[in-house]
């Protein structure tokens, strides 16, 4: 009985405008993984629904997933800056980037960002997730900026690359790198 309610559950939420319950979704999966010890009247019902394993596979391989808008602007923003170290509060055409790039950065260190996500952020910026403090990363980009077109430093920005010199022993070894491309090297 408890299949049968399953079933004709699975029957009435298909045609629902809002799409299928997380619940009958995982009865269906379970289904097409069972397929071969069910009933053949079970098989029949399931194939009347569309529910069998070749119609899932279908699905899967034809499945077209959209472009999240997080990534959408995140693609804008480093076109037009070269890179994704913005603040928190970063917001481009109305979207919260600074704080989409914060949640995305948070899901990588616990394991739970998608690794097409993760590479598309990875394209667009290869140290959009350093693996030291973010504030280090923004405050390069500025030296790295004022550095190719030939600005000055501030004085702000000039502490800070002196700190870079005499704590160079300290620093990561990308970092030391990413300083010595633009002319900082250990004091």
């Amino acid at each position: 009985m408890a299949w049968q309610r399953a079933c004709t559950r699975a029957r009435t939420t298909q045609t629902r405008p809002h799409g299928v319950p997380a619940d009958v979704r995982t009865w269906i999966r379970a289904q097409h993984a069972a397929w071969p010890h069910l009933r053949p009247q079970q098989q029949q019902l399931l194939t009347d629904l569309d529910i069998t394993p070749e119609a899932a596979a279908r699905r899967r391989t034809s499945r077209v997933y959209p472009i999240s808008p997080g990534l959408a602007h995140a693609r804008a923003y480093a076109a037009l800056n070269g890179h994704l170290s913005c603040t928190k509060d970063t917001r481009h055409d109305g979207f919260t980037l600074g704080d989409w790039l914060v949640q995305k950065r948070r899901a990588a260190r616990q394991g739970r960002l998608s690794p097409t996500t993760n590479h598309a952020l990875d394209t667009l910026d290869p140290w959009w997730n350093p693996p030291w403090p973010s504030i280090w990363q923004r405050t390069y980009q500025q030296a790295k900026s004022h550095h190719h077109t030939g600005q000055p430093y501030s004085p702000a920005l000039q502490r800070w690359t002196d700190r870079q010199r005499t704590r160079w022993t300290t620093l990561h070894p990308q970092q030391q790198h990413l300083l010595t491309t633009i002319g900082i090297h250990p004091g």
